[in-house]
C-alpha cells in the first residue's frame, strides 16, 4: 500500500498528532515503510533591521528544537525514519520532497485558519494538498 510518508512538522501540536497518526498507520500496517519527518525554515525577508537580531542563529535554534522534538516522538517507537531540513517556501519544498523521495503519502497538520485568512494568506496544507502528486492525508 504505502512505502514511503513523509511527516512535515513545524513544532505545532497538530504537527504532532499527524506525526503520531503516520506512526500508528506504519505500525497498523505492518510492512516495511519509510518515514521522513521533514521540518521547513520560511523564508524571512526584513528591509530593514531595527534591532540586532542574528535570525539564522534562532531558525536553526527553531529548526533543532523542532526536529528533536519529533526524533523523540519517533525514537521508541520502532519506525524506521529520516529526518529532514530545508529552507524555502513550506509548500513547495514540502511537495518537492515528496516527489523526490518517491513518497506515496504526506500526513500533516491541518491548521484552522479562517475562510478570511485562507483566502488572504493560503495554509501550507492547503498547498500541500494542492500540489502534491501524492495523497495528502490531513491530521485535525
Amino acid at each position: 500500500m504505502y512505502n514511503h510518508i513523509l511527516v512535515p512538522v513545524d513544532g505545532s501540536q497538530q504537527a504532532s498528532k499527524a506525526l503520531d497518526h503516520a506512526i500508528h498507520l506504519v505500525k497498523a500496517i505492518n510492512a516495511p515503510i519509510r518515514l521522513s519527518v521533514i521540518h521547513v525554515t520560511g523564508r524571512v525577508a526584513m528591509s530593514q533591521a531595527f534591532v540586532y537580531v542574528d535570525v539564522g542563529e534562532m531558525l536553526e535554534k527553531e529548526e533543532n528544537e523542532v526536529l528533536s522534538a519529533a526524533a523523540a516522538q519517533l525514537r521508541d517507537s520502532g519506525v524506521d525514519y529520516t529526518l529532514l531540513r530545508a529552507d524555502g517556501d513550506p509548500s513547495t519544498l514540502i511537495c518537492n520532497t515528496a516527489k523526490e523521495r518517491s513518497c506515496d503519502l504526506i500526513v500533516m497538520g491541518s491548521r484552522g485558519v479562517g475562510l478570511v485568512s485562507e483566502i488572504l494568506l493560503g495554509s501550507v496544507s492547503h498547498g500541500v494538498s494542492q500540489h502534491a502528486h501524492c495523497p495528502v492525508l490531513l491530521v485535525k
